[in-house]
């Protein structure tokens, strides 16, 4: 009987390890191409911190972010923030430092521009939080950045912002949690195979289990391919979709061929290893 009982607590224990390690993370979305991704205990923002829809883009709703700024579940314990670019409906200084005075042990990442930004948004360089923010200085032909930090690996390359705006830095960053879920943020790509291919070792070197592309990459063509052939991300959802998609979602995906996140608040699945 106590061999049996053994037996049967080791296979509870083992099967609950297996589902602990198995647990697919979570994409929940904030509004335009601002996404949480949660995997387990670790949490990352990507384009969060912004004030501008441009007329045409959804902002982050006020419940999120107000929850997001006083850390309530599930916008708790973010390990790092991302940011792809300075534009106002992807970044805005003062949302950002707001956040990073009131959460002292998150820092963020993203462009020379970002990092400038922030400093000429009035934060002096001697100031504690200037510390926290760490900005890349990447062309599109340089070779990819890699860092780890706590339990994310980061990669990010440079990729042309699109519409023909060569003084943009537009970062493509790739983040694994937790060794087992990557994910990819595009910013505003470029939908130009040619950007990418200059970078296929990267992408090459580790498997991308989600994407988050601008929406026109979705039934493009090229944009297609990318995602496809030269990323060969396992899930593909589209971002920055014009904030009229709200509440028409199934119609808008089904339009495009393609998933996408419409409705601010919404979530994916995102199988890992």
């Amino acid at each position: 009987m106590r061999l049996f009982i053994h037996v049967i607590l080791a296979g509870i224990y083992l099967s609950a390890g297996a589902a602990a390690h198995d647990d697919p993370a979570r994409a929940h979305y904030l509004g335009n191409e601002g996404v949480m991704i949660v995997h387990d205990k670790t949490k990352i923002l990507f384009d969060a911190f912004y004030a501008n829809s441009y007329g045409q883009y959804a902002l982050v709703p006020d419940d999120i972010s107000t929850a997001m700024m006083a850390g309530t579940a599930p916008y708790d314990r973010i390990d790092a923030i991302f940011v792809s670019h300075v534009h106002g409906d992807h970044f805005t200084a003062a949302p950002a430092i707001a956040y990073l005075r009131a959460h002292k042990n998150v820092h963020l990442y993203g462009s020379q521009q970002v990092y400038d930004a922030i400093a000429a948004a009035g934060v002096a360089k001697d100031d504690p939080l200037m510390v926290r923010i760490h900005g890349f200085d990447l062309d599109p032909e340089d070779e990819a950045k890699s860092f780890e930090v706590g339990a994310l690996i980061v990669d990010v390359v440079a990729i042309p912002h699109a519409g023909n705006r060569p003084t943009i830095q537009n970062f493509a960053w790739r983040v694994t949690l937790d060794d087992e879920v990557t994910v990819m943020h595009l910013g505003d790509a470029d939908p130009e195979p040619a950007d990418f291919t200059r970078h296929q070792a990267h992408f090459d070197a580790r498997k991308t289990h989600a994407a988050f592309p601008p929406n026109w990459f979705i039934g493009l063509e090229r944009g297609d391919m990318i995602l496809k052939d030269i990323i060969a991300a396992d899930h593909v959802i589209g971002v920055h979709v014009p904030k009229r998609a709200g509440g028409n979602g199934d119609q808008w995906r089904a339009r495009a061929g393609g998933d996408l996140f419409t409705d601010p608040g919404e979530t994916r699945e995102i199988e890992g290893n």
